[in-house]
């Protein structure tokens, strides 16, 4: 039986692009807004200035961004995530002593989030961190963190993941073979860690370990991002993934416990 797709509201949806439009840009006028949602000017204005009322964007002239009240969004929604509460300690104590870039990710709606990041002293590409910060990835299969969490997740998620998304091929290292991806994700699960080999960035390796929950349901993902000069050999293959097992364990116990690592 074919379900029937819910219920929505034109208008929310026109609006969440929108604000959309405006998240992945410095700002917009009415027009640029216009050609790119596909609303007359005159309905992108009734939206904007809807928004504009509940103090959700913000005009400068003929250009409009997201208003600071987003940041009160993302602040409730850092103050109340488990995960940041029992791994942020954690990830920033493994930059420090590793000098790489560590990081708290969880998934949601297929997408990769980056919830946490800490530079350590010697972080490479942190302007493109940065940046990356601001959209979610939509790529699972190339990244250590990714691979950890979907080599957790439930076999019918796994697979509607797999069906429903391209296995991008970023460099020649990308794995974009589903079986194969199969294969290493059941390395992944046996021996707790997963590696990126140059899959994403070339130049650039990354580790990941899954961070489970009581039910032993995955809850998300810690990982470590340095360049192939420094990652490699047994540092890349054994003492790191080892570091991050027992970061992620740290993880795990924080949150059954209910302490937080700030």
């Amino acid at each position: 039986m074919t379900s029937t797709p819910p219920k929505t509201i034109k208008a929310v949806e026109h609006t969440c692009t929108i604000l959309n439009e405006l998240r992945g840009s410095g700002g917009l006028t009415v027009t640029e807004l216009s050609d790119r949602v596909g609303l007359t000017p005159g309905g992108v204005h009734n939206h904007l200035t809807t928004l504009k009322q509940q103090n959700m964007v913000q005009q400068d002239g003929t250009t409009y961004r997201l208003g600071p009240d987003f940041l009160l969004y993302g602040a409730h929604i850092r103050n109340n995530s488990g995960l940041i509460q029992a791994g942020k300690g954690v990830a920033d104590k493994l930059a420090h002593e590793t000098g790489e870039i560590a990081s708290l990710h969880l998934e949601h709606d297929r997408k990769l989030f980056v919830i946490h990041e800490r530079f350590g002293d010697n972080a490479i590409g942190r302007s493109y961190h940065i940046e990356k910060r601001a959209e979610a990835t939509k790529y699972l299969h190339c990244t250590a963190s990714g691979k950890a969490i979907l080599a957790h997740l439930p076999e019918e998620h796994l697979e509607t993941i797999l069906e429903e998304q391209d296995l991008v091929e970023f460099t020649s290292n990308t794995i974009t073979d589903p079986d194969e991806l199969r294969s290493e994700l059941e390395v992944v699960r046996e021996q707790g860690f997963a590696l990126s080999r140059e899959e994403e960035m070339n130049g650039v390796r990354t580790i990941g370990a899954p961070v489970l929950g009581a039910d032993d349901g995955v809850v998300g993902a810690i990982s470590l991002v340095g360049p192939t000069s420094r990652l490699k050999g047994d540092t890349f293959e054994q003492e790191y993934p080892e570091r991050m097992v027992e970061a992620a364990n740290m993880i795990e116990i924080n949150l059954q416990t209910g302490d937080a690592e700030l």
